[in-house]
């Protein structure tokens, strides 16, 4: 796709552009705090993060995205007998400093996402993590800025024991409270590297990275396993209810594109290529009492399958107007590669007229971002 404009955010009233994106590093549980651990796993986790290999295509890619090329320095402290920001310094192998954040608001949303897995555990865990939930989201209340900022350091295997992996470490406060705060196999990883906008600035030309925690989209209280199971027939006195919510389908699909009868992005108008995706999700609606809402043809666009994921997981929603709000999670590259043009302002063809409310529920509670960030 050519001529992509930059995606743009802002962040305490200053303007960045989206540089590039490094998507979904999955949080192992050899990271997780000991207190997240899964049960058939032991130890204590290790406080390095995985961020992929410095060896070959992938390490150009990892240099060029960090700005640093000296990945697998060999040293350690020598009073702690490991690898610490201190002797990092020395040699010269401080990835970024003071120039990584994690934002308040990321943490609180990621905390929301996962407040019923931290309820019901469908992972088995080797605590009752539910007790922990409480004071962790007062511990991100309580901190004093909306963005915080932190310095990484290479803390990878040394090149003397050929694994080429690397990883990135800091040893400031905030680290260690997004590891006790992550769940393991359903978090991810996704930084964001930034640039100024402003011409006039000494550091326009600097990179800043945002550090954002994300859950599997599964996972999301929104959409909780424990959830879907409270509509799914267990016995032969639930079967009707099963067969009318199927012919409850068919009628809110067939409504749906009626109503609109082609996917505003692909233009395809064969009703066996599209997808009835509904805005505010069934199993809320329902789970609300709310029947109307579920088979609301308002509550539904026609989208096709790529599209249909995209909105259906939150990468992409709509302002009232029909205005296409795209998520800072997915990288420059991935939207070219979509025909997505991020930076896009005018309003997409999905009929948005009555549709507010349902709008509204997936900006606040689906989209994966910070509205409010985005310009």
């Amino acid at each position: 796709m050519k001529n992509i404009k930059s995606q743009t955010i802002k962040i305490d009233g200053t303007e960045y552009s989206v540089v590039d994106a490094y998507e979904n590093f999955r949080a192992e549980d050899s990271f997780i705090h000991r207190t997240n651990k899964l049960s058939q796993f032991s130890g204590n986790g290790e406080a390095k993060k995985h961020v992929g290999t410095y060896a070959g295509d992938q390490g150009i890619k990892l240099s060029h995205f960090f700005d640093y090329n000296k990945w697998g320095i060999q040293y350690k402290d020598p009073e702690q007998n490991k690898k610490t920001m201190n002797e990092a310094m020395k040699v010269g192998a401080v990835v970024q400093h003071n120039s990584c954040f994690f934002s308040k608001s990321n943490l609180l949303q990621y905390l929301e996402d996962a407040k019923l897995e931290y309820v019901n555990q469908e992972q088995s865990y080797h605590n009752d993590i539910k007790s922990f939930y409480t004071n962790r989201l007062e511990e991100i209340k309580s901190l004093s800025a909306d963005y915080i900022w932190f310095s990484i350091y290479d803390a990878s295997d040394n090149h003397s024991e050929r694994q080429n992996r690397a990883y990135i470490r800091s040893d400031d406060t905030i680290w260690n409270v997004w590891r006790k705060l992550i769940l393991p196999r359903i978090s991810y990883l996704s930084i964001l590297k930034l640039q100024l906008l402003t011409n006039n600035s000494n550091n326009k030309n600097k990179h800043f990275f945002y550090f954002r925690i994300l859950l599997d989209y599964n996972y999301r209280s929104c959409i909780h396993p424990s959830l879907v199971r409270k509509f799914t027939p267990q016995n032969n006195s639930n079967i009707q209810l099963k067969r009318s919510y199927r012919l409850g389908a068919e009628k809110y699909r067939k409504e749906v594109l009626e109503h609109m009868g082609r996917c505003p992005f692909t233009l395809i108008s064969d009703e066996r290529l599209l997808i009835a995706s509904h805005i505010k999700p069934y199993i809320v609606c329902m789970n609300e009492g709310n029947e109307t809402q579920a088979n609301d043809y308002l509550n539904g666009l026609s989208l096709s399958p790529t599209y249909d994921k995209l909105f259906d997981q939150g990468y992409i929603t709509f302002t009232d107007n029909g205005e296409l709000i795209c998520s800072t999670l997915l990288s420059p590259m991935t939207w070219s590669r979509l025909s997505i043009n991020p930076g896009q302002k005018k309003p997409i063809a999905i009929l948005p007229k009555d549709r507010e409310i349902y709008l509204d529920y997936h900006r606040r509670n689906i989209f994966q971002g910070e509205i409010n960030e985005l310009i």
